[in-house]
Parts: C-alpha cells; structure tokens; sequence
C-alpha cells in the first residue's frame, strides 16, 4: 500500500513539473513575413519577422530560441546587423530609427533616427552603413573606443534605388532592380564616386562570406557568387519570389540562409547550393 501511495505521489509530481515546464517555455512563434536575417559568430540565426513584428532566434540547430524573441522596440522591422561585439542592429521602417540590442535587451541610448531605415551592415571599422528611403545611404561610425556607432560620417546616393548591399572583404556591393554594383569600401566611406564595376543582374539580396566572396541573389532567380576577380558563377536556382528576401552565411558551418518572406520560410543552402533544411 505504501509503495502504490509513493508511485502515485511521483507520478503527481512529474505531472505537475511537466506542466510547470510547459507553462514556463513559450511555444515557438511562426515565421510570418520574414524580411531581413543575420547570423552571429556562434551561428545563432535572428530573423526580422514583419508579419509578427518581433525578432525570432534560432540556434545552429535550427531550433527557435522562444524565450529569446525580442518585442521591445519593434516597429516593423526591416533590417538586421550583428556589430564587431556581438550586438544586433535593428532597422525599424516605421519607427524611422535602429535599435541596438545587447544579449536581446534594448540599448536606449544607442537608438538613431533615420526615416525609413532598411538595409543594414558593419565595415571593418565599426561603421554602421544603413538604407534609408531606398535611395540613400548613411554612414555612421563611433566616437570612441567600444562605443556604438553614433556619428553621421555621410549620406551616400547611388544611382538607382538601392534594393540591396553589403560590406566585405573591403568591398561596398550594392543591387539594383537591374545591375548588382562592386566598389571599393573605402573609397566610397572616402565620398570618392562610385565607379567600380557592374554585373548583368539585379539584386534582391547580397552577403559576403569570410573569403571575400560575395553570395548574390539575383533578380533573375538565381543564386551567384561572385569572386574577388570580378567573376560570378551561379551556385543554384532559387525558388520564385516576388523579390523581398534577404541573404546571411554562416561561415563556420557552411551555410547560406534565404529568407523567402512570401512563403514564410527560411530555406538553408550549403555553401554548395544543396538544399540542408526548411524552417518555417
């Protein structure tokens, strides 16, 4: 009699903890509109979620971290960067500024105005490029040692609207609806004009890797990376879009991530063009 009272008093016990456990863990939220992604030096993935106005993170896992979704400052989020520290910049279309965000809490004090913020990306120095109305860019850098990007450096102007850029490897790579542009960084961050050479395409998305290469995708549907020579070579075809998507590699594990925002998915690639997963 005392053993059955005992298996029942544990058999209680778990119950209760498993709804406890339950109740404490949030369930995973879906992907719904998901724009702008960037990944973090432990390949951790964040993704700018429009359709739910909030951040998801997904460790390397593909695993959505529920408890690590960041509401606070959100505002239509349309652009993602992780700085040299590890800090995640959030670009707000409707809000008009960026958010930083250190270990997904909201760092007030950094927060910059800037009317329709989009695209955002960091140079090797620590300076803050971001989009802003589609045809401009502004470039920010900071004024001290550590401290986040707060000084406007210049407004850049390109010719045509700007769908997508990227910094790496000392190259400032911008898209078109036609042409995907290659320039010097610092000469551009200089004021110097754009005059680096053009591919055939446009570009709904750019991300450089760790090799100085830089993972295009294309208007025509197609994925390209194009080398540090100036030659590009498509890697696989991409899915039909209605063009808003964005690209993040992860270097360590070989992974270039697609986000199809009209399908509400994040579809994984190795660096090779096959297909490893699906979040969605």
């Amino acid at each position: 009699m005392k053993l059955t009272r005992l298996l029942s008093s544990l058999f209680t016990l778990t119950l209760s903890l498993g709804v406890f456990a339950s109740a404490a863990t949030p369930p995973p939220l879906p992907l719904n509109g998901p724009q702008s992604i960037a990944v973090d030096a432990s390949g951790n993935l964040y993704v700018a979620n429009i359709g739910g106005n909030n951040i998801l993170k997904y460790n390397p896992a593909y695993v959505q971290q529920t408890a690590k979704t960041i509401t606070k400052g959100i505002n239509d989020p349309s652009g993602l960067a992780i700085d040299p520290y590890g800090n995640l910049w959030v670009a707000n279309f409707l809000s008009n500024n960026i958010t930083e965000y250190t270990a997904g809490i909201q760092n007030t004090s950094a927060t910059l105005s800037l009317q329709f913020a989009g695209a955002l990306a960091f140079d090797g120095l620590g300076n803050l490029w971001a989009q802003s109305g589609g045809g401009n860019l502004a470039i920010y850098s900071p004024t001290a040692v550590y401290a986040p990007p707060s000084h406007l450096v210049r407004t850049i102007t390109p010719g045509g609207v700007i769908q997508s850029f990227t910094i790496g490897a000392g190259a400032f790579v911008y898209g078109t609806s036609t042409q995907t542009f290659l320039n010097s960084a610092s000469s551009t961050l200089l004021g110097n004009p754009l005059n680096g050479g053009a591919f055939g395409f446009g570009a709904w998305a750019v991300a450089p890797d760790n090799k100085g290469n830089v993972y295009i995708a294309a208007t025509d549907n197609n994925l390209y990376i194009a080398h540090p020579g100036g030659t590009a070579a498509v890697v696989v075809a991409l899915p039909s879009t209605s063009g808003v998507v964005d690209l993040a590699i992860d270097n360590a594990r070989g992974r270039v991530y697609f986000s199809d925002r009209f399908n509400n998915r994040i579809l994984v690639y190795s660096t090779k063009g096959v297909l490893l997963h699906t979040i969605t």
